[in-house]
């Protein structure tokens, strides 16, 4: 347990340094604000994760069959299941139902982290 929290927060560190580099740049080069081009920046990836959580946690449990050669391929647009396959559909097995609920959660926790940050990065909130 203590391995899979310190792998989250990396991850949430890392997405969080990447978001404040490139809104910190994009807030130069429009000139606004120091605070809220980090602010927004990290609004705008917090709610683009959460968005990308809800797709993935509300995927259907059917999945694309494999062709008939065994091979795997994807689906168009298989990440959320809406995909189209030419060898129709089945059930999901459990295993990738956890999956697809464990993803939106990640996506969601990180979601949630990241406009936590930029709330305490706004300086209308008054945190600061």
């Amino acid at each position: 347990m203590r391995d899979a929290a310190k792998r989250i927060v990396t991850l949430v560190g890392v997405l969080a340094g990447l978001t404040a580099v490139v809104s910190l740049a994009v807030g130069a080069l429009l000139g606004s604000g120091l605070a809220r081009a980090l602010a927004t920046g990290f609004y705008v990836v917090g709610c683009f994760l959460i968005v990308l959580g809800f797709f993935a946690g509300v995927r259907g449990p059917l999945r694309p069959r494999s062709s008939r050669d065994g091979e795997e391929r994807d689906a168009v647009g298989g990440l959320f299941g809406i995909g189209v396959s030419s060898r129709g559909v089945r059930r999901a097995t459990s295993e990738e139902r956890a999956d697809a609920l464990g993803t939106a959660w990640l996506f969601l926790a990180i979601g949630l982290a990241l406009i936590a940050l930029g709330i305490l990065a706004d300086s209308r909130v008054g945190f600061v």
